[in-house]
């Protein structure tokens, strides 16, 4: 249900036709995706009213199911179809062949040449490159532009699926596909969707091997095997996120681990899930090592220059017009989301510092904290970055799901309240929950999306722009490249840049693209 709610979304956003080198026609674009949302929203709103009805409350659970799942597809298919919707007319995905597009792009080449690639960079995406080229007998650069949507597409059914493996269908969706909202990235679409399922999969392993003592030792063979293939297969689509979890996942391995009752099922466990784990990953993981001590990463980009501590919002190496960064604080520089996050740290601490989940997602927090300042303090030194900002994502997504489950676990202390628990479990309770969600993903789906709308500042709206004035393959421009009145470019041209910055001099606001004046 999830896959297709996502799936019909980019459909229907296929239908939208309009310039989208055109301020106005992006947001008309915009304007007819919420359409779209709304009027499918509408249905599964009208679902959950008919099972709140009370000859229908039987019915309520599969309801709250349906709705779930279909909310996390249609969020991230509005994203997509928002990017759908930013290519439309040219052929080159996001960035053209710029970039990590072109890198992924010159290695896809060399994949399909060789049938081999560097050890060092994850390999799954880039193998998805070359197989959807062979499948559809397309270029790799081309290929790059649908995967990208399709990749965006499957982010919330991917996150929701891997947390439904822990929670109910409304919690799966308000912890698994909300606090994913700030990861979502359409340029590269299985990098922090990676970070959300490894999260989820982590927590999983860690209950079963926190429960070990009471497992049956099929089950400890049979969950060794399956999490050892699936944090394989999150490995090799991309690995970043272990570096920054590893210190914390220790940690919670050993405080969690049956010392005495259960240590030889636990030690089974964690030997069996951690063999599999090489066995899937062992060329990436093995190059990796071996690159580790002489591969420096010297890109400083404008968060490096950003005050270490700040994590409240990840907007990546592209973050277009941020005014005063990081945002002024109301106290002592830090700003009320922070405190609220802070605040959410300190209720999951409070009502349940003994569950998994806040021991797993505190210490993981505590050790990204400290390799984030750790490789911050090295880089005047090194004159490397070794990718520290990035670690934002993790500590911020930490934060936002430690709020989260305080609110889970602090409901859940009601249960032994008749009442309460009623109130809770009501079809009511459950239908405005859906409404707010549903409005929420609406609101958040089309800020994100317009984020990613062709643009001429150094935001990523650039990264459409660069696909729509970036001369195709055949020696074509893209559909719409004659509106601007400047052409197209080859691919790297660096007069695609000063383009663009004429073009921003004639905009009505700065970074926006200007509406051709139809009498000339």
């Amino acid at each position: 249900m999830s896959v297709a709610a996502a799936a019909l979304m980019v459909l229907l956003a296929r239908g939208i036709e309009v310039n989208p080198l055109d301020r106005i026609g992006q947001i008309s674009g915009l304007a007819a995706l919420q359409l779209r949302f709304a009027l499918i929203a509408a249905v599964l709103l009208l679902l959950a009213v008919l099972a709140a009805r009370t000859r229908w409350t039987a019915h309520a659970p599969l309801t709250r199911r349906i709705a779930a799942a279909a909310a996390a597809g249609l969020f991230s298919g509005l994203v997509a179809g928002a990017v759908l919707v930013a290519l439309r007319g040219t052929s080159w995905g996001l960035n053209a062949n710029g970039g990590d597009s072109g890198a992924l792009v010159r290695w896809a080449h060399t994949l399909l040449d060789t049938g081999t690639m560097q050890a060092d960079y994850p390999p799954g995406w880039v193998h998805a490159i070359a197989w959807f080229s062979q499948l559809t007998d397309t270029d790799p650069e081309h290929s790059l532009k649908a995967l990208q949507i399709i990749g965006t597409a499957l982010f919330g059914p991917v996150a929701y699926l891997s947390w439904r493996l822990l929670l109910s269908p409304l919690w799966a969706l308000g912890l698994g596909v909300v606090p994913g909202m700030v990861l979502i990235d359409p340029y590269k679409p299985y990098t922090n969707l990676m970070l959300v399922v490894m999260v989820a999969v982590l927590l999983a392993l860690l209950r079963r091997l926190r429960r070990a003592a009471d497992t049956p030792w099929r089950a400890i063979v049979l969950g060794g095997i399956g999490f050892g293939i699936a944090l394989g297969l999150v490995f090799l689509i991309y690995s970043g996120w272990f570096v920054w979890s590893a210190p914390g996942v220790l940690i919670s391995a050993l405080v969690l681990f049956p010392w005495r009752t259960g240590r030889l099922k636990g030690l089974a466990l964690v030997a069996i899930t951690a063999a599999v784990f090489v066995a899937v990953s062992s060329r990436h993981l093995f190059g990796l090592l071996t690159a580790s001590g002489s591969v420096k990463d010297r890109y400083f980009y404008w968060d490096t220059w950003t005050e270490p501590a700040y994590i409240a919002m990840w907007r990546g190496d592209l973050p277009g017009n941020t005014g005063p960064w990081p945002p002024p604080g109301e106290l002592g520089g830090v700003g009320l989301f922070t405190i609220l996050a802070l605040v959410g740290l300190a209720a999951a601490i409070a009502v349940a510092r003994s569950r998994t989940a806040v021991i797993l997602l505190t210490t993981t927090f505590a050790g990204a904290w400290l390799l984030r300042f750790y490789f911050g303090a090295q880089m005047y030194a090194a004159d490397a970055v070794q990718l520290w900002p990035r670690s934002t994502a993790e500590l911020l997504y930490c934060l936002l799901l430690l709020t989260g489950f305080a609110a889970h676990y602090g409901v859940r202390r009601f249960d032994g309240v008749a009442r309460v628990r009623a109130a809770f479990a009501s079809p009511s309770t459950g239908l405005g929950v859906l409404a707010a969600l549903l409005l929420l993903i609406a609101s958040a789906g089309s800020s994100i999306g317009d984020r990613y709308m062709p643009r001429t500042d150094n935001s990523l709206g650039y990264l459409a722009a660069a696909a729509q004035l970036t001369r195709q393959l055949d020696g074509t421009c893209s559909a719409y490249a004659h509106t601007l009145g400047k052409g197209c470019f080859e691919q790297n041209d660096y007069r695609l840049g000063e383009a663009l910055f004429e073009i921003s001099q004639h905009a009505p606001k700065y970074g926006e693209l200007p509406h051709p004046n139809p009498g000339g």
